[in-house]
């Protein structure tokens, strides 16, 4: 009888040690290797589609360690249940750290990040401008320092053109799937307005069925005055800057224009406290002419020009807030079809 009760007890401790391992396994691989998202909005066409689930490798720029026990996955169902802990649900436990990745970030990635302070609402955008940059945005190019960011085919934007073979446009963009189809107005010579990729307009000028193509500016229906900005700017979507991205250690002087383009920054994640009287600026209560940056942050523009609210909007995406770079299309289903072409495609 001894013997069987042992031999139960041991079989049952090797179970629970096995469960332990396995589970600390997937969390582990979950918090520090790679997790699955998918694709909630339209701001990524033509590179990535609603819906799409997608592999983000957190190994690339190192993988972030959690904030707090709430971004433990499993592990923070003990901490929702524990009323005393649920009340620090929004706070930060812990430091910030990232181990080392195997690269840095570089311009053009695309990489899922949190958007707000609380670290629970993910989107995916394309880093555009790299810390200690300086970006401007002219007739919708981006330049960084002086040189063009030569964006990928799938980047879309709004176009006006004159229809030269109308049977012939509509018969490719049939075949191309272009979303929202074309607006004409017959009155005006057969003119149209559509939204394309850079891919999709040289396949249509190609077909040589449209022309007079100039890019339509500032198409996205929100009011200029939610744009980041200085004081005296007058920036637009499609012509912005140029813009100082903040980078660690670097050192601005405060001026209506920095303390306008840097105080969200300033208060919401590096937590200082900076406030304006009199034209006399105060860091934490104590009076300051310059400010420090303490973290590495990032321009992020979303390829689908015209429909997309970024950095344009919301201003600069610290370094905390990265989750991992997109690694690949896990799979895909367009208009609830199986897209077998896009199964593993790598971003």
């Amino acid at each position: 009888m001894p013997l069987i009760r042992y031999d139960f007890l041991r079989k049952t401790t090797k179970g629970i040690f096995l469960f332990v391992f396995l589970l600390s396994m997937v969390i582990s691989i979950k918090l520090l290797v790679f997790d699955i998202y998918r694709i909630p909005s339209s701001s990524m066409e033509n590179m990535l589609y609603p819906g799409d689930v997608i592999v983000v490798n957190k190994l690339k720029y190192g993988p972030k360690l959690p904030s707090s026990p709430f971004e433990i996955p499993w592990v923070n169902l003990a901490f929702y249940m524990n009323k005393i802990a649920r009340s620090r649900i929004k706070e930060t436990w812990w430091d910030y750290k990232r181990l080392e990745g195997i690269t840095k970030v570089k311009q053009g990635d695309v990489f899922v990040f949190s958007l707000d302070q609380s670290r629970d609402f993910f989107v995916v955008k394309r880093c555009v401008g790299l810390p200690g940059d300086v970006l401007s945005i002219r007739d919708g190019e981006i330049y960084n320092n002086n040189k063009l960011f030569t964006a990928p085919g799938t980047v879309k934007n709004n176009y006006q053109f004159r229809i030269k073979d109308r049977k012939k446009l509509y018969k490719l963009t049939d075949s191309l799937a272009i979303n929202g189809g074309i607006t004409q107005d017959y009155k005006s010579g057969n003119l149209g307005i559509a939204t394309f990729s850079k891919d999709e307009f040289g396949l249509l000028e190609k077909a040589n069925c449209i022309d007079s193509i100039k890019k339509n500016r500032d198409s996205l229906d929100i009011p200029n005055e939610e744009l980041i900005k200085t004081v005296h700017s007058k920036w637009t979507l499609s012509n912005m800057g140029p813009i100082v991205i903040p980078k660690k250690d670097m050192q601005i002087t405060l001026n209506p224009d920095t303390f306008m383009l840097y105080e969200k920054v300033m208060r919401l994640f590096e937590k200082s406290i900076i406030v304006e009287k009199n034209g006399t600026y105060f860091i934490n209560g104590k009076s300051a002419t310059t400010y420090r940056f303490k973290l590495n942050y990032y321009f992020m523009m979303g390829d689908n020009r015209r429909g997309t609210i970024d950095s344009r909007f919301w201003g600069f995406l610290p370094e905390t807030n990265i989750v991992g770079k997109v690694q690949c299309i896990l799979f895909s289903n367009i208009n609830d079809e199986f897209q077998w072409s896009r199964l593993f495609k790598l971003i």
